[in-house]
């Protein structure tokens, strides 16, 4: 095995060991509650872009979400009237992605060679997927081809200088073990290198934005009691500040907007 192959197979066996636990940190908490937990805030902080990239409406409109873990978006874009398909080297993410939409396309594969002809999709969909990548500019390439011309892609990716200092965390756990962290080696970027690699994959003028700043996680742990009433009075720093030049590269999740040339 290569040492490519054998960090693709350790991020699959993380995903796989922990997709139960996924599943159920969607089902299990409050939709009304955006404040409740920092995994909810990111999530609820991503899907406000979201919402800003994708159109209301999807009749018509084909999409991939590659990486489609236990497939909580598919779904929810479904219901949207989008036509979705998945994809995931998970097994075990792949049960509970085919469960959630069972007339649904979906494909146990490697996101760099997805099962698909070219120009097959309107928008592929990409969530928390690059950070487990060794390399991503091969997947962004295979995002470039299915997509049609003027298709949009829209994917997120972990700053390099992230607030959360998970890019130390991750060094040490990959290294030496930190109690229940996950240890196989991540991926972190710059918005250059992002902008970089969408270009050279055929994307016009990629934007590369910051969806939220912590460090939130660390309160949690400290704090949890207050975690709640920390997030509320925290989103408003969010939206002012997490998305602006200087201070981007320091949020904690970083989301990509790319247009497929024709």
């Amino acid at each position: 095995m290569s040492s490519i192959d054998i960090q693709k197979h350790e991020a699959i066996q993380t995903q796989s060991d922990r997709a139960d636990a996924f599943a159920s940190s969607y089902d299990e908490r409050l939709p009304d509650n955006p404040y409740q937990d920092c995994f909810v805030y990111s999530r609820y902080r991503l899907q406000t872009w979201l919402d800003e990239f994708l159109p209301a409406r999807g009749d018509g409109l084909r999409l991939l979400d590659v990486g489609c873990g236990t497939g909580h978006h598919m779904a929810a874009l479904r219901q949207r009237g989008f036509e979705v398909a998945g994809i995931d080297a998970s097994k075990e993410m792949l049960r509970h992605a085919r469960a959630n939409n069972p007339d649904s396309e979906i494909h146990e594969a490697d996101t760099e060679e997805l099962p698909f002809p070219d120009h097959s999709f309107d928008f592929v969909l990409s969530i928390e997927v690059l950070r487990h990548l060794p390399r991503s500019a091969p997947s962004v390439l295979e995002m470039a081809r299915v997509l049609k011309p003027g298709g949009i892609s829209i994917v997120t990716a972990t700053p390099l200088l992230n607030l959360n200092g998970y890019t130390l965390i991750n060094y040490l756990a990959h290294r030496r073990g930190i109690g229940n962290l996950a240890r196989h080696k991540q991926a972190f970027h710059s918005s250059a290198r992002l902008r970089r690699e969408f270009e050279d994959a055929g994307f016009a003028r990629p934007s590369v934005h910051g969806v939220y700043l912590g460090p939130i996680n660390w309160v949690q742990r400290l704090t949890p009691r207050l975690l709640p009433r920390f997030l509320r009075a925290w989103e408003h720093v969010d939206r002012a500040l997490a998305d602006r030049q200087m201070v981007r590269e320091l949020s904690n999740m970083f989301i990509v907007r790319g247009v497929r040339n024709g």
